[in-house]
């Protein structure tokens, strides 16, 4: 037979979920903020001026990389914040690794693109690029 939890033991254990949420909220956050100004650091300064000057298909190639290593980046980022301990993880029998958040890297990756000038310029500039070419086309002509 199961036990059946108790009013004191559920407002106990959502109590900690709700610490525990706001604990690794923290560490993506800090996280996003130490590795936004290590990419800044390293790559440097966006330049609107030289990137105007490469054709489109090296922007599209440089964008599609971006992606591919922003999104290897937050899978590192998820398996590190995974593996840092919960301070009241088996408390009353509480499980950390069962937090949903946890894996969920949705904050880093938010404020990671918040701080990162050189993402966040790159993007933007892309999808200018993008719409400007865009309205030059004449959807009259027939290629």
């Amino acid at each position: 037979m199961k036990n059946q939890q108790t009013f004191e033991n559920d407002v106990l254990m959502r109590s900690i979920k709700i610490l525990d949420i706001g604990y690794i909220t923290v560490i993506y956050v800090v996280f996003s903020i130490v590795i936004a100004l290590i990419v800044d650091d390293v790559i440097g300064k966006f330049d609107e001026k030289k990137e105007s000057k490469k054709p489109i298909w090296r922007i599209y190639i440089e964008m599609i990389l971006s992606i591919w290593f922003y999104g290897v980046l937050i899978y590192i980022v998820r398996n590190l914040v995974e593996l840092i301990p919960f301070p009241l993880d088996g408390y009353e029998g509480f499980e950390h690794k069962r937090v949903k958040e946890l894996g969920n890297a949705t904050v880093f990756t938010f404020t990671f693109l918040v701080f990162c000038d050189y993402f966040k310029n790159k993007i933007a500039f892309f999808y200018k690029t993008l719409s400007t070419r865009k309205n030059k086309i004449d959807p009259n002509k027939v290629i």
